[in-house]
């Protein structure tokens, strides 16, 4: 799972990955990222946009067994 600072959520007992928690998760803690004037270079700013439509499709569709898309290197200006 290459997702954005290994952000996971398991549902008890049987701990299972809770998909649209963990997407969830990953959009609020990447929302800086789209701020004018966050630092990120425009690239950077791109890339993570594009994370996050890929984090949005798997919340929307809540496959059983995701892919998660590799998160973007955080590259400031």
């Amino acid at each position: 799972m290459a997702n954005y600072k290994n952000i996971e959520l398991k549902i008890p007992p049987e701990m299972t990955l809770d998909v649209t928690s963990t997407a969830s998760v990953i959009m609020q803690e990447t929302d800086w990222t789209q701020i004018p004037n966050s630092g990120l270079t425009d690239d950077c700013v791109t890339a993570f946009k594009n994370y996050r439509t890929a984090i949005r499709t798997i919340r929307k569709t809540n496959p059983a067994s995701p892919t998660w898309p590799d998160a973007p290197t955080e590259e400031w200006s």
